[in-house]
């Protein structure tokens, strides 16, 4: 839980308060749907996550869940070609673990096929912003 909200509720906060104190309108967002069917219900109760609506507040979710899966791949590949362990441990360490914490994220991305399923548009445009962020950054190293 502590992923969801660092990463979405304090950006997004964040921005409202910036552009509130700018003096520029906003005009607010919905986090998820306020309708409950009884499938939404029996999800509730089994606690699974709701990701169905889509909503901004999932793409930095599901972009940050994509960096810390990428990272971790390419981590276990460097230490197998033979890269130095000791210095890539902490950095595995904290991916891998970042990656546990989303596994509700990726489950609704691609195992998911009931109403709960996070929408195709949501990955795809947090596929994009990880890509994104990916290049900007190899590109700043090789600087």
């Amino acid at each position: 839980m502590w992923l969801i909200r660092g990463v979405t509720s304090y950006l997004f906060g964040l921005i409202e308060f910036v552009a509130k104190c700018l003096g520029i309108a906003t005009h607010g967002f919905n986090v998820t749907s306020k309708v409950v069917d009884d499938e939404q219900g029996k999800r509730y109760d089994q606690g699974t996550f709701e990701f169905g609506v889509h909503s901004p507040m999932f793409v930095p979710l599901a972009a940050a869940a994509i960096i810390n899966l990428i990272a971790l791949i390419r981590g276990l590949i460097g230490v197998f070609r033979g890269w130095n362990l000791e210095g890539l441990f902490v950095q595995m360490f904290i991916s891998g673990f970042v990656v546990l914490n989303c596994w509700p994220v990726y489950e609704a991305m691609v195992l998911r096929s009931d109403k709960g399923r996070m929408p195709t548009k949501t990955t795809m445009v947090s596929i994009f912003v990880a890509w994104a962020l990916y290049a900007i950054a190899s590109l700043m190293l090789k600087m």
